[in-house]
């Protein structure tokens, strides 16, 4: 059922203010008596007032498949109705995607289980939006959504902004914001600053060479800034942009009036703001700055190294294995890389669902890659691992259960990876020869409690974030030469995307290689990083 009609009136609203409180606008699906079983589908809407004058809350939550699939949206409702119909129709696309991706997750669980008579923790579908209002007055509205996605991988989160002339309920974009494009070489220049200092002081994992990519002056780079009311303007950087995943939504908080001048004259009024010339500020050479700093030292991902509290591992059942099938003998294997075009294709977070299908793919195209698993998923499909090993392609290291390695104690780490390498060597008999670390987080002491090579990448589709098979191919297809290429088996569109990646690369001449033929006749160093096959490893 759609919920809150975008017709519905503000005194309407007001009405069910007075009326509902904090109390649910419509009952719980199911009838009876007591709590409804974990498996009956419960929906509930809830209106209530937000801390900002004349700016209320319409909270949906959904419930269904033993809580498997599990929604939660807040967005805003305010006095003027085009930009209640502008909320309610962004959050509608979010709650559409929601139940299409569950209905799928689910009938794909329903199949495994019938398959393999197993159940699975990796079948989820948990989708998440709240907003906050950076500035409100009665004039503008600054709104950002902040959505958070998990299906079973490492997860996404990403910040939505929307501005609105309050009087008129006209949407604003960003650049109508300020005179001319020149913002974004000021941003550009404000933000890498913030971060450089940031990753000197080890408070953010991330590089120099990732935050001059992220901050290049670019609207793309720039779609989500805020002002406040407080004097400052926040800049969110999406999960990955500008640093490791684990860091999430990157924020750097800058002053207001290191931008104002830039602001359009009636936006300034708008905000009563006055643009201070003494206080503008001089473009800074942080790019010639940050590329200086990328020449002497090493592009290694730094963070903090405290120390969290690890949860036990559940225990490990043995496994018996006879090890009568070695990995097959292709013609592939006599590729030299360094006489002919090659790329390593590369699957995180795995096995799952979809990857008895993809190695379906890669062995119709003769094609191989390397699988960075976890130890989670291995135990759940130890059969898919034997398969992936005995079709030729090789196996790495991606650690347990996905944690922040950088984060842990020594002792911590070697655990993570101990236990996912024993799993794996009673499965095929060889143990892994190295580590991808999650979210792509890793400092020097990860390095060394690791002793293993540590795989990177130098191309990044963004198949977490855009679940689109056509736009997650033409991400990869230009792939250079060399080239080792990030993606997921964990998302079904990867997944279909991998037949048009093969073909785009194979009409370019280019082999699709495990990471250890990339490299071949090198080999890969304990406690260095790769990223490519043209780079030279880093320390």
């Amino acid at each position: 059922m759609r919920f809150t009609s975008a017709a519905l009136t503000f005194g309407v609203l007001i009405s069910l203010l007075g009326l509902a409180g904090c109390q649910p606008i419509q009952p719980l699906s199911g009838g009876g008596e007591g709590p409804a079983a974990a498996s009956t589908p419960i929906h509930t809407e809830t209106f209530d007032a937000s801390k900002y004058e004349n700016v209320w809350v319409l909270a949906i939550e959904e419930i269904d498949n033993e809580e498997r699939s599990l929604l939660r949206v807040s967005y805003p409702v305010t006095e003027q109705d085009a930009i209640n119909a502008r909320m309610e129709a962004v959050t509608q696309e979010f709650i559409d995607e929601y139940r299409s991706i569950a209905a799928e997750t689910e009938a794909a669980y329903q199949e495994y289980k019938k398959e393999t008579g197993k159940e699975a923790a990796t079948f989820v579908t948990h989708y998440r939006q709240h907003f906050d209002v950076s500035i409100a007055n009665e004039n503008l509205i600054f709104f950002d959504l902040v959505r958070s996605i998990y299906t079973g991988g490492t997860g996404n989160i990403y910040v939505v902004g929307y501005i609105f002339d309050r009087g008129t309920g006209a949407e604003l974009t960003i650049p109508d914001l300020f005179v001319d494009d020149s913002y974004l070489n000021r941003l550009s220049d404000l933000t890498r600053e913030a971060l450089a200092e940031r990753i000197t002081k080890e408070e953010l994992a991330s590089d120099l060479q990732w935050v001059e990519d992220g901050t290049a002056p670019t609207a793309e780079n720039f779609d989500n800034i805020f002002i406040r009311g407080n004097g400052t303007v926040l800049v969110m950087f999406d999960k990955y942009q500008v640093a490791a995943g684990v860091e999430g939504v990157v924020e750097v908080e800058l002053p207001l009036a290191a931008m104002a001048d830039l602001l359009k004259p009636e936006i300034r009024d708008l905000l009563g703001i006055e643009a201070d010339s003494t206080s503008q500020r001089s473009r800074i050479d942080a790019t010639a700055g940050l590329s200086a700093a990328s020449a002497h030292s090493p592009a290694v991902p730094l963070a903090f190294s405290k120390t969290t509290v690890f949860r036990d591992f559940p225990e490990l059942t043995l496994l018996n294995f006879t090890f009568s099938a070695q990995p097959k003998s292709l013609a592939q294997d006599e590729i030299n890389c360094l006489e002919v075009a090659c790329v390593a294709l590369t699957f995180d977070d795995g096995p799952s669902f979809y990857t008895e299908g993809l190695l379906d793919t890669l062995d119709e195209h003769g094609v191989k890659a390397t699988f960075f698993v976890l130890g989670t998923q291995v135990r759940i499909q130890s059969e898919t691992i034997l398969r992936i090993f005995q079709a030729g392609h090789q196996i790495g290291n991606h650690t347990w259960d996905h944690p922040n390695l950088t984060q842990m104690g020594d002792d911590q780490i070697r655990e993570q990876l101990k236990l996912t390498d024993d799993l794996i060597t009673q499965i095929i008999g060889v143990p892994t020869p190295f580590l991808r670390p999650p979210y792509g987080a890793y400092n020097d002491r990860v390095l060394a409690a690791s002793a293993l090579p540590i795989i990177f990448w130098s191309v990044d589709p963004l198949d977490w974030k855009d679940r689109d098979a056509e736009v997650v191919a033409s991400r990869i297809i230009d792939a250079p030469i060399g080239a080792i290429i990030l993606a997921h088996d964990i998302h079904k569109s990867t997944v279909a995307a991998v037949p048009a990646i093969i073909a785009a690369l194979k009409a370019r001449g280019i082999h699709f290689v495990t990471v250890s033929e990339l490299y071949a006749p090198r080999t890969l160093l304990p406690e260095n990083v790769y990223k490519s096959q043209s780079d030279a490893p880093s320390q």
